[in-house]
């Protein structure tokens, strides 16, 4: 090899360098020694450059899953009620929330829910709308008479046609909002974090 020739020194995280190698004997003193030497001094700045990307990758990591243990953390201490009357829908729904951390309580049958209601004991209630015996708004009200400072969210498909029946029937409850189905496991949770939150600062 030319001694007087450039050689490039690329690390792992893509950077091009050029030394001429008598300037890169010079400054590592390899004296006389050959091209193995300089070989090897490629091959440890490599891999210090490959350490020092873990490294921060795993600091990363590690950081992020804090954090996720934290909001989770936070979520285990909100309690919420799911009372729909299609299995389906309260396990796909219980699983959304409670992989998000809350702790979920669910029941498909609106009478056993009422029966089994603990005062003061959720941060949120989700009642479906349409459901035999007893329905959402029936719950809804009965549930209210237990305690007063629950927040209740009713989840439906058809929000224009039951906010017709309730302003009929159910005035009483007119200042509970709707979440509309279909909805996304993502957009639920989202949702419940932020009426959750914000019952807290009105609280």
């Amino acid at each position: 090899m030319d001694m007087n020739d450039d050689r490039s020194i690329t690390t792992s995280g893509g950077y091009h360098h050029h030394y001429r190698y008598n300037k890169f004997k010079k400054i590592f003193g390899l004296g006389s020694h050959g091209t193995q030497y300089y070989d090897q001094i490629i091959t440890i700045l490599n891999l210090q450059a490959r350490e020092q990307e873990y490294e921060s990758s795993l600091q990363q990591d590690q950081t992020s899953a804090r954090s996720s243990r934290g909001d989770k953390k936070n979520n285990k201490k909100k309690k919420i009620l799911l009372v729909d009357d299609e299995p389906d829908i309260c396990i796909v729904y219980q699983m959304a929330l409670e992989d998000a951390g809350f702790q979920c309580i669910s029941y498909t049958d609106s009478v056993k829910a009422l029966q089994e209601f603990k005062p003061h004991f959720y941060d949120l209630i989700l009642l479906d709308i349409k459901m035999p015996v007893l329905n959402g708004f029936e719950l809804c009200k009965k549930i209210l008479e237990l305690d007063k400072t629950v927040h209740i969210v009713f989840i439906t498909a058809s929000e224009k046609y039951y906010e017709k029946f309730r302003s009929q029937h159910f005035p009483e409850l007119d200042k509970i909002n709707y979440i509309q189905k279909p909805i996304g496991n993502e957009e639920l949770v989202r949702i419940v974090d932020t009426i959750i939150a914000n019952s807290i600062t009105i609280d």
